[in-house]
């Protein structure tokens, strides 16, 4: 799929194995909805800085999928703000940038509604969405929102509910089987080019 800055998505969330599923959710509904989902793990080049390559895929994306909800303390009982921080940065670029930056929208998901309240008071008035959890709720909650910001004629979320779990059971072992990759150690660029395979006859 061809991307241009009206039908990108920069999806900024957690990348560790336990986000797995909501990640895989959120990209497949992302791609059903006729949009292309882009992220700092599309790009593995040593020669440029991880921060650049984030805000240059931000300037090129109108939409922004941004999940607040694992900024939890880890071992060292440190929190994670590399969310946070670019939410802040797809803001900036909204409200400094040009023109067309000027026409950015973004979802902001949560675990649980408005708990960001106790973490980063600044967002208050900001009507987030809380996916619990769960990706079905994570799959009803961006296809709703992709449709009401870009009034576009989507698939209601029961009908993307069953393929996912089609594609995630049936479709999506096969075709990884038959690229000869690992299931369980996909790139996101490999996880991308799997889910289009999947789409590839309804996308042409």
């Amino acid at each position: 799929m061809l991307k241009s800055y009206d039908n990108s998505v920069f999806v900024n969330c957690p990348f560790d194995d336990g986000y797995k599923e909501l990640l895989y959710a959120i990209v497949y509904t992302i791609y059903k909805c006729g949009f292309s989902p882009r992220s700092a793990l599309e790009e593995d080049n040593a020669l440029v800085n991880r921060l650049a390559k984030i805000e240059d895929i931000i300037e090129q994306c109108k939409f922004g999928i941004h999940d607040l909800s694992r900024t939890e303390t880890n071992k060292q009982n440190l929190p994670r703000f590399n969310m946070p921080f670019e939410l802040g940065i797809f803001f900036g670029a909204r409200r400094f940038g040009g023109e067309v930056q000027k026409s950015k929208v973004a979802l902001i998901l949560e675990r649980e509604r408005y708990l960001y309240q106790q973490y980063i008071s600044d967002l208050n008035g900001i009507d987030t969405k809380a996916h619990h959890n769960q990706p079905e709720k994570a799959i009803k909650i961006v296809r709703d929102w992709l449709q009401s910001a870009s009034n576009s004629k989507i698939d209601g979320h029961v009908k993307i509910i069953t393929e996912y779990k089609n594609f995630i059971e049936n479709l999506m072992p096969i075709i990884v089987q038959h690229s000869n990759l690992d299931i369980k150690d996909l790139t996101f660029n490999d996880y991308c080019l799997v889910v289009e395979a999947s789409l590839a006859p309804y996308m042409n």
